[in-house]
């Protein structure tokens, strides 16, 4: 009988061990800056070319290796940072499979130049595709230079699942700012294509680091947390509670320097701000994570991505401990008053006192044709709500039209005539009930608004219509670098939303116009929000971008939940919602209208 086990040849177990390892330009970022800092490197670079699919050279100051060590590199599971199984569970280095040089070369065109300060000359080594081409001597200060040219050459099915330069760019951005955090001691530069993205020298804290890599932000502060328990200490950044809610935020978990994620201790982090944020609210926060190598496997994912504890619960404890200790330092934050809580006591003395909070109308406005301003919510005729549900709900709702406005008739002489109930009224300052002879339309008032805007953002800026403000004085912030290669990305797409962007030195951008959409809020967070939206779409199409920001603008600018509306703006919400193509769903796909029966409420009180 002929065998069917094979053994497979040195090739092909390389090109399955890049698969595993290298899945895009990042990837390989990723394994050369790890060699870098475990060879001890006080300053790293990064250049790359065409989002790293033509080159790909990180240069460090390490100890180097000699000639002998750089060829044995090359070989599967050659390594100096472990000898034994024993040496598994006692892991402090970034590298340890010796996976990472031959899983790169195999895929590439690999040049390795590195030299240890005790020699003379360096040792220059040259792989395409797996093989060795050339071994020489060259000259280079001690340290290492590792260049990957034409990544995927030889895997034209691997190079084609890349997506976009720019996408591919803010991954690689993503992981050399990840490792800046980690390694505060360490310079960095990252250069793509002569254009510096990220250049940091050597910090002498934290904050410092954080400070260098992602600005200092208006509305962003951060408290130190640090809490130790059984030989494991967490410490690091979290922002204050009254700092959360506003920009995207930015989360980095380290152990043991490593950056890696876990759903589980981002929770735990949520929990340690219970009562003092909403629950919807997202901390920014840069947490290390110092325990016993031996209490963590780090070696469960081949990229080293995840990490399995020993004791799960005891991680848990002491980061939700960290937090919750050190956001109520020195007073640093009092406790969040949840919405309810004012529903629950009664109303406020603003409505007690009889006086109804309207919505100035500026905050209901957007913009209007031919570059001028004009108001989403402009009075109408009380009889366009009828006329919109008709033409809404068919020939179905025309046998069920809303209730009449006039006043219902006297029940004998003797009883004076009652005024009835207007057909349209608000709940709470978030439902528009709608009166019809059938029951009620309830619609929520926010992802109705949420839809008008939507549609008419899409219009416009199909037909290159979009008006913009222009702001008294430009605002300037810094952006981390994932940002500004998102911001570069999308420029184009953002001028035709309204925006004028100019960039300055550094990382650092000037918005002078933006769209003429009122109630948005804070310039520097809604435009952090945009390039995270749009960065959210990775490649996809020039329509499915324009969706993407006409959402996020949609979602910032629609009237919110508590604003109490007049019975005209009511009126004219409705209308404006059955005149679009889809009045039924807000931009996130959850409903706008929800419709109550007579029969139903009936069967609910029993009446049935």
């Amino acid at each position: 009988m002929r065998a069917t086990i094979k053994l497979l040849d040195e090739h092909t177990k390389n090109m399955i061990a890049a698969g595993e390892v290298i899945e895009r330009p990042s990837s390989v970022v990723k394994e050369l800056l790890e060699n870098a800092l475990d060879s001890g490197a006080g300053r790293i670079s990064v250049e790359c070319e065409g989002a790293g699919s033509r080159l790909i050279r990180v240069i460090d100051d390490g100890v180097g290796m000699s000639g002998e060590d750089a060829e044995l590199a090359f070989c599967r599971h050659a390594t100096s940072k472990i000898s034994s199984v024993a040496d598994l569970e006692g892991i402090a280095t970034m590298g340890f499979r010796g996976e990472a040089l031959p899983s790169i070369a195999s895929v590439s065109r690999f040049e390795l130049e590195s030299r240890v300060r005790e020699q003379d000359a360096a040792t220059l080594i040259v792989v395409e595709g797996g093989k060795t081409v050339e071994k020489s001597a060259t000259s280079r200060a001690a340290g290492t230079t590792a260049t990957v040219r034409n990544l995927f050459f030889n895997v034209p099915a691997r190079r084609k699942f890349l997506k976009s330069d720019q996408t591919e760019l803010r991954h690689i951005t993503r992981i050399v700012t990840s490792l800046a955090v980690a390694q505060i001691g360490v310079g960095f530069k990252l250069i793509h294509e002569g254009r510096e993205l990220v250049s940091v020298n050597p910090a002498s804290s934290l904050s410092e680091r954080v400070e260098d890599l992602f600005g200092r932000r208006r509305n962003i502060s951060y408290l130190p947390v640090m809490f130790e328990r059984g030989g494991g200490v967490v410490g690091g950044l979290v922002a204050s509670p009254d700092s959360v809610g506003g920009s995207r935020p930015d989360q980095y978990l380290f152990i043991n320097r490593r950056p890696f994620a876990d759903r589980r201790l981002i929770h735990a982090i949520k929990q340690g701000y219970a009562s003092t944020i909403p629950d919807s609210g997202q901390p920014s926060f840069f947490l290390f994570l110092t325990l016993n190598p031996a209490d963590i496997d780090v070696n469960v994912h081949p990229q080293k991505l995840e990490i399995r504890f020993r004791d799960e619960g005891l991680v848990y404890g002491m980061v939700y401990r960290a937090v919750q200790q050190g956001i109520r330092q020195d007073g640093a934050t009092a406790a969040f008053d949840s919405p309810a809580a004012g529903k629950l006591l009664g109303a406020s003395s603003e409505h007690r006192s009889g006086a109804p909070r309207r919505v100035a109308q500026s905050r209901v406005s957007a913009m209007g044709p031919e570059g001028t301003q004009t108001s989403f919510l402009v009075p109408l005729a009380s009889s366009r709500p009828l006329e919109s549900a008709r033409a809404a709900f068919g020939s179905a709702a025309a046998e069920a039209p809303l209730g009449e406005r006039s006043g219902t008739g006297a029940l004998n002489a003797e009883i004076p005539v009652q005024p009835a109930l207007p057909s349209v009224w608000q709940l709470h300052g978030k439902y528009i009930f709608v009166q019809t002879r059938g029951g009620c339309l309830v619609i929520d008032q926010h992802a109705a608004h949420e839809r008008i805007i939507y549609e008419q953002l899409l219009q416009r800026m199909a037909g290159r219509k979009v008006s913009s403000q222009r702001l008294l004085f430009p605002v300037t912030f810094q952006l981390s670098p994932e940002e500004l290669v998102a911001a570069e990305q999308f420029t184009p797409l953002l001028e035709q939303a309204g925006f004028e962007i100019e960039r300055f030195s550094g990382n650092t951008v000037a918005v002078s116009s933006v769209p003429a959409i009122e109630n948005l809020g804070e310039v520097e967070d809604y435009f952090r929000n945009l390039l995270q939206d749009l960065a959210g779409e990775g490649s996809g199409s020039t329509g499915t971008r324009h969706q993407a920001l006409a959402r996020s603008l949609a979602c910032r600018g629609a009237i919110k939940a508590g604003a109490e509306l007049a019975p005209d703006e009511m009126n004219d919400l409705i209308d404006r919602l059955f005149a679009t193509e889809l009045p039924y769903a807000d931009v996130h796909g959850r409903n706008t209208i929800v419709e109550l029966g007579l029969e139903e409420l009936d069967r609910r009180f029993g009446r049935s």
